[in-house]
């Protein structure tokens, strides 16, 4: 489309350049009409669309802990007092999914997690509300096995005895009362933050990298995308960085995916346009694959999308919030689905085509003039 109105644009130029008198209306038609007409079609298709899939209803809380003195500061049994508070406030007996935030819970080990009093309480909740399910984020460890490798293993060294060796994780949980409990971990790490690229050939920017808080060892990452079942809905639980690559969200509707789950924690940007473009881009995911998302931002902005990318009951930034809606889960697929970024794969080899011709043409002039 875009190549299209530069070509329009271009030969009017060049209509203008050799004429010696004003180019008409009638020139300018085809150009209005390219560009504008997908427009208006988009608008039509807007406007017409009705909401695909089975009704469920969902809640979302936004516990709004700042990230940089609160969120990591103060202790986890007093942040849940609130998370459970806000769950609390929002549940019915019709909520089939309550969404957490990105890291709600974690500094515990993955394979006692059953153990923790936190996880504990949790489920006593959730057998409160048989029929929901819950999608938190957590950070836990875990303990490598003996002669178990990983490539973001980091060492627990205890004198006079054996090393220990450990990996970190970001990911989300469904917890659901009696069933069992399913995790994912997350697949796009965050450069710098949680992942060091190139550290090889980067080396010297370790001293930095730890500095502004970053991780050398990096997160132990999934190449895998997965569902959440729940009494047969599925949900993709989306982390944080996750929603900015359509591809990569591509991937859990090829797992089943109905609807999205986001958990992100975009304090980090502070009240700036970051975590309001971070949101936008959840939009075009749900337009793309045609999902409803449920946002839950520790900070903000936390929210609902339907699937023409419209949103709903928004959470300003730095505000406690809990609420409860409607979502669509939808198991049609879309071309975007079927076919990925065609569209950009096309563009590339077209572009490697272009470079190519020009410089064979550009040979053959010096080889000719020579």
């Amino acid at each position: 489309w875009m190549w299209g109105g530069n070509i329009l644009v271009f030969l009017l130029y060049q209509q203008w350049r050799e004429s010696s008198t004003s180019v008409g209306w009638r020139s300018w038609l085809p150009l209005a009409i390219w560009l504008l007409g997908p427009i208006a079609w988009s608008l039509v298709l807007y406007w017409q669309w009705e909401p695909v899939g089975t009704p469920v209803e969902v809640a979302v809380v936004q516990p709004n802990y700042e990230p940089h003195y609160e969120k990591f500061d103060i202790p986890q049994e007093v942040q849940y007092q609130r998370y459970r508070a806000l769950a609390r406030s929002v549940l019915t007996p019709e909520t089939r999914f309550l969404v957490f935030p990105e890291t709600s819970f974690g500094q515990f080990d993955l394979n006692q997690i059953d153990g923790q009093p936190l996880i504990r309480d949790l489920k006593q909740l959730l057998d409160s509300f048989p029929q929901c399910a819950l999608i938190t984020g957590l950070d836990p460890y875990r303990f490598l096995s003996p002669g178990e490798k990983s490539p973001a293993q980091r060492a627990f060294i205890r004198p006079g005895q054996d090393t220990l060796w450990w990996e970190a994780y970001n990911m989300a949980a469904q917890l659901a009362s009696g069933e069992a409990d399913q995790f994912y971990i997350k697949g796009k790490l965050v450069p710098g933050a949680e992942i060091f690229p190139f550290r090889k050939l980067l080396f010297f920017m370790e001293p930095l990298v730890d500095q502004l808080g970053g991780s050398l060892e990096g997160l132990r990452r999934s190449d895998e995308r997965a569902a959440f079942r729940h009494q047969g809905m599925a949900i993709g639980p989306v982390i944080c960085y996750e929603s900015v690559f359509g591809s990569y969200c591509n991937g859990y509707v090829h797992q089943g995916a109905q609807a999205f789950a986001i958990i992100t924690n975009d304090g980090w940007w502070d009240d700036t346009p970051g975590h309001r473009q971070h949101l936008r881009f959840g939009a075009l995911r749900a337009i793309e694959n045609r999902r409803d998302i449920i946002r839950s931002a520790n900070t903000g902005i936390s929210c609902l999308i339907d699937q023409r990318g419209g949103i709903h009951l928004s959470q300003d930034y730095g505000k406690t919030a809990a609420f409860r809606g409607q979502i669509y889960l939808n198991s049609e697929t879309t071309v975007y689905n079927r076919w990925g970024d065609v569209l950009a794969r096309m563009a590339i080899f077209l572009a490697i085509m272009f470079v190519a011709y020009a410089g064979i043409t550009l040979l053959k002039a010096r080889f000719i003039s020579s």
